[in-house]
C-alpha cells in the first residue's frame, strides 16, 4: 500500500507535459543560398491537413532541402524567395540561427508574434536569433 501511494505522490509531482503545437512560420531572402537551423527541441515538419506549404523564388531554385532541423535552400540568381514552414514545438520561443549567402543580402523569419532579420555585413553570414512563436 505504502508504495502505491508513494508511486502516486511521484507522478502528481511531476510537471505536467507540454503539448506539442505547430505553427507556421514565414521566410524571405533575397540571398543565392540561405538555412533556417533549429537550436532547441523543435522540429520542421510537414503543413497541417488545413494548410499548404507554398515557395516562390524570383528567378527559380536550384535546390530546397528540408530536415527535421534545417531548411536550406540555393537560388539560380540573387532574386527574393518566399516561403512558409511548420514547426511543432512543445515550447513558445524557437531557438534558430539564420544564413545567407552574401554580405549585401539579408534573410528574416517571421512568425505571428515577431521577426527575426540577418542582415550582418560581416564575413559570418549566419547570426543566431530566438523567434516568440506564441504568448501565453
Amino acid at each position: 500500500m505504502k508504495q502505491a501511494i508513494f508511486a502516486f505522490l511521484m507522478l502528481w509531482m511531476l510537471p505536467a507535459s507540454a503539448e506539442e503545437k505547430i505553427y507556421e512560420l514565414e521566410y524571405e531572402t533575397d540571398s543565392n543560398w540561405a538555412s533556417i537551423e533549429i537550436r532547441d527541441d523543435a522540429v520542421f515538419v510537414n503543413a497541417p491537413a488545413d494548410s499548404t506549404m507554398s515557395i516562390t523564388a524570383k528567378d527559380g531554385l536550384r535546390a530546397y532541402t528540408i530536415s527535421p532541423k534545417k531548411v536550406y535552400l540555393r537560388a539560380k540568381s540573387r532574386g527574393v524567395v518566399n516561403m512558409n514552414l511548420f514547426v511543432k514545438s512543445t515550447n513558445n520561443v524557437l531557438g534558430i540561427t539564420l544564413c545567407k549567402g552574401s554580405r549585401n543580402s539579408y534573410a528574416w523569419l517571421k512568425s505571428d508574434q515577431s521577426k527575426q532579420k540577418n542582415d550582418l555585413q560581416e564575413q559570418d553570414h549566419c547570426e543566431q536569433h530566438a523567434l516568440v512563436l506564441n504568448l501565453f
